[in-house]
């Protein structure tokens, strides 16, 4: 029972409490406005036009959902290049504090707290920098000592030559990974994609409200549901359009385990 309510309780924060009631409200009032619409007759006028309106409602609607599958495709593929690219990005810092390990442990300290110290302000700066379209300059110098840090190194032997040459290879890697990470955070979805999609869901919305109902209730049901799932559908793309903002967003839990467990 208690890992049903758990479950519940998850579920429920999956939308914040002010959204919710922005779609409770936006529901209530475009109910209500066919309610009076009907009450007046308005509908009514396009009685005779019902199968031209239906048509035209299920045109838009296909024309809707294309475009909202197109706009989350891209949105989507642009979420999961930045997940994956911190995934690689920090992968390959964990593999310099590991592969630096046989050094010599004055050798090794400057890495490891080059990492450190990189890893623990992209955590606590870097996020909000991306989230609203800053300047990253502060994390970016903290990455260039980290590279300095390992093309610094003065090996003494064959042994430790191998070692470096490795740490540089890595290095590299992890540049590559920062700046396509960079590159892929600051895209957004195209205004003009985003625009058509609202208008298309805006115009069914306006379709619904001519519609002639015979039914008072059936009317209010179909306008409520159809709000509501258009409101939702609009939170989702909106949401996911700044991966580091909003209900769903990408975690900076990879560099936290660099700053917490590895040394």
């Amino acid at each position: 029972m208690a890992e049903d309510s758990s479950w519940y309780r998850q579920a429920l924060d999956v939308i914040p409490g002010a959204v919710g009631l922005r779609c409770i409200k936006i529901v209530f009032f475009l109910s209500a406005v066919f309610a009076v619409l009907w009450l007046a007759g308005f509908q009514r006028l396009f009685q005779s036009d019902s199968e031209g309106l239906s048509a035209l409602i299920q045109i838009i609607g296909t024309l809707y959902s294309v475009l909202y599958a197109f706009a989350t495709y891209v949105i989507w593929g642009q979420f999961s290049s930045v997940e994956n690219e911190i995934l690689e990005e920090s992968g390959a810092l964990k593999d310099l504090l590991l592969f630096s390990s046989p050094l010599k442990e004055p050798m090794r300290d400057s890495i490891v707290r080059a990492v450190k110290n990189y890893a623990r302000v992209v955590v606590e700066s870097e996020w909000r920098a991306l989230s609203a379209g800053e300047s990253t300059e502060k994390t970016d110098r903290l990455f260039y000592e980290v590279i300095a840090s390992v093309t610094g190194l003065k090996v003494d032997s064959d042994a430790e030559r191998v070692i470096h040459e490795r740490l540089l290879d890595i290095a590299n890697q992890a540049s590559a990974h920062r700046d396509e990470r960079l590159s892929v955070s600051v895209k957004r979805m195209p205004r003009t994609l985003f625009l058509f999609v609202s208008l298309t869901a805006c115009t069914i919305l306006l379709l619904l409200l001519l519609y002639p109902f015979r039914n008072l209730g059936l009317g209010i049901a179909a306008m409520a549901i159809t709000s509501a799932l258009l409101f939702f559908a609009h939170f989702v793309l909106k949401d996911l359009d700044n991966p580091f903002e909003g209900t769903w967003n990408v975690s900076s839990g990879a560099f936290e385990e660099l700053v917490r467990k590895f040394r």
